[in-house]
């Protein structure tokens, strides 16, 4: 995965920042699988990938910088409900 430093996050203590960063990022393509998992065909993970980064990638509406794992599912939760109104 490749590196997107530009977002600050808020790492817990013990934890590096770049794998906090990977952990939020994880989290919203789960976001995306499991929202996309019923379309024909479902959703790859490399697609809820893409899909996670192309968002990580973005400002978000309320981006709290730094970022946090629930932030993220906010991001996510937000692009899929936009998704849902096409």
């Amino acid at each position: 995965m490749g590196e997107a430093l530009d977002y600050p996050v808020a790492a817990p203590a013990d934890v590096e920042p770049a794998i906090y960063r990977a952990q939020i990022i994880q989290t919203m393509a789960t976001r995306y699988m499991n929202h996309m998992r019923d379309v024909q065909p479902p959703f790859t993970m490399e697609e809820a990938m893409d899909a996670a980064k192309a968002t990580w990638d973005t400002d978000w509406d309320d981006d709290p910088k730094p970022r946090t794992i629930e932030a993220g599912i906010e991001a996510a939760d937000s692009d899929l409900a936009y998704w849902v109104e096409e």
